[in-house]
């Protein structure tokens, strides 16, 4: 195993009972520094990839090694050296302060790290008014903050993240998702799983695509939404209103668009969806001249790491012959 590479995963997977898999032939591999988002539709094998990853569920078939070890060997040794922040919540009954300096002890923090760290928290995740607070006084958002806050309070090499961000607002998400992008530049690893699909383009080196517990692709989010080929929003602006001539415009934008969706056409603007953008924009630049018309404005909406999400998980199933996949409890 390079000495660079933290995780690697081959033909990996997870079964309830035989031959009812949650997780199956995952091939992953995850290097110091790098952030890998896991996305994917509830039920997808994303919290049972991470289960399995931080040694709460044994594997069922195939292998992992987190930094050098087999996860079925690494027991305690691998787990200080990993933190996870899961969907379920467990505190204990003092404040929030406290739940921070005790969480850090229990990892062999010295008191006086551990109190300069729990400030440095609790600023961060902007607990300062709740510090005083028991865990089951604070609000949801609060308890996510706490939570995150918490696991970030001892040094490790690998850190995993189960929907970290979810109930927090959108500057909450912000400071979080900056404070996370620097523990990478300093070395830290972390596999990240979110629905929202803007945060995981923001954070994410590489983005691994689950579905119906297959991988059905690992690479950048920019190579995912370029290989993506659905279609492309168009707004075009002409200096007036086309007049007698749009309806001869509409006509040339059916005959000539493919998949192509009409949306707004009032006055002097026009918006429309396809899959040839670029085609259309060169149609429509040439078309307008002619007519007495002058293109102010044009804009052709760059493809979301959503769609090219929804575009690569639409059509996929289970593969027969592998064992039936269900749903994570």
């Amino acid at each position: 195993m390079p000495d660079d590479l933290v995780l690697r995963t081959v033909d990996l997977g997870y079964a309830y009972v035989p031959g009812r898999f949650a997780m199956r032939h995952l091939d992953l591999e995850l290097r110091r520094g790098e952030i890998l988002g896991l996305l994917g539709r509830n039920g997808a094998g994303k919290t049972t990839t991470v289960r399995v990853l931080t040694t709460l569920l044994p594997p069922t078939e195939g292998t992992a090694e987190i930094l050098g070890s087999d996860i079925r060997e690494g027991g305690p040794r691998l787990r200080s050296r990993i933190g996870v922040v899961l969907q379920t919540e467990a505190f204990d009954f003092v404040t929030v302060e406290r739940n921070l300096t005790l969480y850090a002890f229990l990892w062999g923090v010295s008191r006086e790290s551990a109190k300069a760290r729990a400030e440095e928290m609790i600023e961060l995740f902007e607990l300062q008014k709740v510090r005083s607070r028991k865990p089951w006084a604070l609000s949801g958002g609060e308890r996510r903050r706490l939570q995150v806050a918490r696991e970030l309070m001892h040094d490790m090499d690998l850190l995993f993240l189960d929907e970290p961000t979810a109930g927090l607002d959108a500057v909450a998400r912000h400071r979080i998702l900056g404070y996370l992008k620097e523990r990478a530049r300093k070395g830290l690893s972390i596999v990240f799983t979110t629905h929202i699909m803007h945060e995981a383009d923001l954070l994410c080196d590489r983005i691994a695509v689950l579905h119906e517990g297959k991988l059905l692709r690992t690479d950048t989010a920019q190579a995912l939404k370029k290989a993506y080929t659905g279609a492309r929003r168009v707004t075009i602006e002409f200096d007036r209103d086309p007049g007698t001539s749009r309806t001869a415009l509409l006509e040339l934008l059916r005959e000539r668009g493919r998949g192509i969706e009409i949306g707004r056409q009032e006055g002097p603007g026009l918006s429309f969806r396809s899959t040839n953008p670029e085609e259309m924009v060169a149609l429509l630049t040439s078309w307008a001249p002619p007519h007495g018309l002058s293109v102010t404005r044009l804009d052709v909406r760059e493809v979301t790491l959503e769609e090219a999400f929804l575009g690569l998980v639409g059509g996929h199933g289970p593969e027969e012959g592998t064992g039936e996949l269900v749903e994570e409890p």
